[in-house]
């Protein structure tokens, strides 16, 4: 591959971008991601290798909650995409130059010849993606900054790795927050061209987020308003999760539903900017059920309202026929309750789209959960309603995905009281293995391999994550409202943090606090007050109110 040609691939990321940048249902996600990369300071935001670095991200690596998928995956980008799904991303050490060039990949020790020296002098850390070209060689994205001299950082970003033991490869915006925007950026390679940039950002969410938790705080409620807000971020529709809460606060607290309501609906047109404004009131149904629910979601509700009450079967059901619209002669008497369920199920659940929803109702039903009082608040209930209201609806059992099952336990995890959330996740979790093999046994259809690939380090760190939690929890009163904070670095009485606005802080910590934390670990907690004295090398502050700790891929799926 020339220079031209490595020039040529990287016109076609920014044309890319360019195309993505004019789609308007992306301007709310785009916004949103460029404050993820860059932080809403935007330290790097204008540069252009940064703009381009986050390009790639964007196109080759993240998940649109838009589209479903990684852009470069779905049509119509795929043609234009397919030179550039084969890069290999990572900090790669330069250990040679001269006839040869190469470089070894400080996440597992491969080493890669390069096409092109580039200036390039031993112990340079080039930082982001390499191109493969003829001859197994590589070139290095024209974006790829050089942290020069780069040897020590690679050591101590290696020995950072082993304590992490993620499992996996780093992201492009992991490596961009902690390796490129903490060295200041780098040298580039090359000029590269700007990739378009999306329109005026939305209104900033940060007031309505800091009012919606002063308005629970003040009525006691343990909901954080960021989290709702990520999940207000994502809903396709408002009414699915603002009802639900409502109802759920009108009978816990004595809150202002007028004003959780605004706020709420405020909060969700914020996020979706580049849509049209919701007109959706969050108001309840003639019907009882929760705002904006479909006539499948109607269904499944009285179904298992129904069954739980241990109504009349057939009674039930010509009630259900009747909110299909189904005429009383269209049903055949001599059918069985099982055959006409089957087919209300189809037919309410969006004329045979999905069989998530019937098949874990048929399931609840012959194993006799629907006799208990709480069973719709199950997590196979939290299933179905989840991958209801996804951007992009996976409601099709062999369709779903380990990620899928992973954020429904981090849901779960989220949901659970601070001292319950390991023993919760992993009951949710042994009441999918019990649905899957039912599953298996019922229908023949085998996808209980899903199960095992979406452990992930949520399930095997459940105990670590849960003690962090609790030892950072504390009753002092929160300064700002609660943030993700990564941790970086971690010392002998606290622990350096970075937010999401690219703000670092060094945070007070306990001992047995910093024992069950890790280099990685989001925590999800407010910030409190300043104390004097030095401390890691910044000004010290501690934590506010409730903390939840979160492993480090948990990021992607709250995004």
């Amino acid at each position: 591959m020339s220079r031209e040609e490595l020039r040529q691939l990287t016109e076609t990321v920014s044309d890319l971008a360019r195309r993505l940048a004019n789609e308007p249902r992306l301007q709310a996600e785009l916004q949103r991601a460029r404050r993820q990369f860059f932080g809403d300071d935007g330290a790097l935001s204008g540069n252009r290798a940064a703009e381009h670095r986050f390009a790639e991200w964007f196109l080759l690596e993240r998940e649109s909650e838009v589209l479903g998928a990684v852009p470069a995956t779905v049509e119509p980008y795929v043609p234009d995409a397919d030179d550039l799904l084969d890069t290999r991303l990572g900090a790669f050490l330069v250990v040679s130059t001269g006839a040869t060039t190469t470089a070894r990949d400080i996440e597992d020790d491969e080493v890669f010849e390069l096409s092109d020296d580039d200036g390039l002098m031993v112990g340079d850390l080039i930082v982001g993606r390499l191109y493969p070209v003829r001859g197994e060689r590589w070139a290095a994205s024209l974006a790829a900054p050089v942290l020069r001299p780069g040897r020590e950082v690679a050591e101590a970003f290696q020995r950072d790795l082993e304590q992490l033991d993620l499992g996996r490869r780093l992201q492009q915006i992991e490596l961009e927050h902690l390796l490129v925007q903490r060295q200041g950026g780098g040298v580039r390679h090359a000029d590269v061209p700007v990739p378009a940039q999306a329109g005026d950002p939305p209104p900033p969410l940060e007031h309505l987020e800091a009012d919606l938790e002063q308005l629970l705080q003040s009525v006691g409620d343990r909901h954080s308003a960021t989290v709702l807000s990520q999940q207000l971020a994502v809903a396709e529709r408002p009414g699915a999760l603002i009802g639900p809460l409502l109802d759920q606060l009108a009978f816990d607290t004595d809150v202002d539903l007028d004003r959780a309501r605004e706020l709420l609906l405020e909060i969700w047109n914020a996020h979706h900017a580049g849509d049209a404004p919701s007109t959706e009131q969050p108001d309840a149904r003639s019907s009882g059920g929760p705002p904006g629910e479909t006539l499948g979601e109607r269904f499944v509700r009285e179904l298992d309202d129904g069954l739980g009450k241990q109504r009349n079967v057939e009674e039930l059901f010509k009630e259900l026929e009747q909110i299909a619209g189904v005429e009383p002669d269209a049903a055949d008497d001599d059918d069985d309750d099982d055959a006409r369920a089957a087919d209300m199920v189809e037919k309410l659940a969006g004329g045979g789209e999905g069989d998530l929803a019937p098949l874990v109702t048929e399931y609840l039903w012959e194993t006799g959960q629907n006799d208990a009082d709480d069973a719709p608040a199950g997590p196979l209930a939290l299933w179905v309603e989840l991958q209801q209201n996804a951007p992009v609806p996976r409601s099709d059992f062999d369709a779903i995905t380990a990620n899928d099952l992973m954020r429904l336990l981090l849901h779960v995890y989220l949901r659970a009281a601070p001292g319950h959330r390991a023993d919760d996740v992993r009951a949710a979790f042994d009441e999918l293995g019990r649905f899957y093999e039912w599953v298996r046994q019922t229908q023949e259809l085998d996808r209980v391999a899903v199960l095992g690939a979406c452990r992930g380090v949520l399930l095997e760190q459940l105990d670590r994550l849960q003690a962090a939690g609790e030892a950072l929890t504390s009753d002092a009163p929160a300064l700002h409202p609660p943030g993700l904070l990564q941790i970086e670095d971690l010392g002998k009485d606290g622990f350096g943090a970075r937010d999401d606005d690219g703000g670092h802080h060094w945070l007070l910590a306990s001992a047995p606090a910093l024992a069950q934390l890790r280099v990685g670990d989001l925590v999800l907690a407010g910030l409190g007050e300043f104390v004097e004295g030095p401390a890691g090398g910044a000004n010290p502050r501690r934590l506010a109110g409730m903390a939840v700790v979160l492993p480090i891929d948990a990021r992607s799926l709250i995004e």
